[in-house]
This record gives C-alpha cells, structure tokens and sequence, in this order.
C-alpha cells in the first residue's frame, strides 16, 4: 500500500467511542458525575463527587459581595431556596409512594 491510499483510507475508517456520564445524588447529599467510556463498561473511568452542600455554599457565594448578598440578588436567592424546599417536598412524596414509612 502507497502513502495516497493509506492517507485516504485512514480519512474514511471511523471509530465510534460510546460515551456516559450521569449524575446522581446519593444519601449522603453528595452528588456525583459518573462517566463511562466504551461499549458495555461496567466500572465508571472518571468519578467526581461534590456535595450538595458544597454547592449551595457557592452559589450563595457568588451573590455577595464583601461577604454579603447583594439587594439585587435577592431574587435569584429566594428562587435557589424555593426550588431546594420544592425539591425536599418531591424526595418526601415521591419516597411515600414507593413504600417508604418515616417513623
């Protein structure tokens, strides 16, 4: 094989990767991003976890200024805690529904 037919051979041959990466939140309140490379991959390649306090933290962070939320921010600050309280209240209904008994 000359170089003209394997440069034009390698233009036309493909190489499909499959690609996954979910996250998941865990009972510990951490959340964490799963990827997996390859077809049929039983063990994630690369793992983060943070947890969902860490994150809270940051964004409330990013609203302030000298270490206080800023007046225009109070908006986005009431929506963060409405949709966290929302979120409880669907874990709470949806965890009922599936058998679970708070005791």
């Amino acid at each position: 094989m000359n170089v003209v037919e394997c440069r034009r051979m390698k233009m036309t041959d493909k190489t499909y990767i499959e690609i996954d990466a979910s996250p998941w939140l865990n009972s510990n309140g951490d959340i964490e991003v799963v990827v997996y490379l390859g077809e049929s991959c039983c063990e994630p390649n690369y793992t983060e976890t943070t947890s969902l306090r860490e994150l809270i933290k940051k964004e409330l962070e990013a609203y302030c200024v000298r270490n206080k939320i800023v007046d225009h921010h109070f908006e986005d600050v009431n929506s963060l805690l409405k949709n966290l309280k929302g979120a409880y209240k669907y874990a709470k209904k949806l965890s009922k529904e599936m058998g679970f008994d708070e005791k």
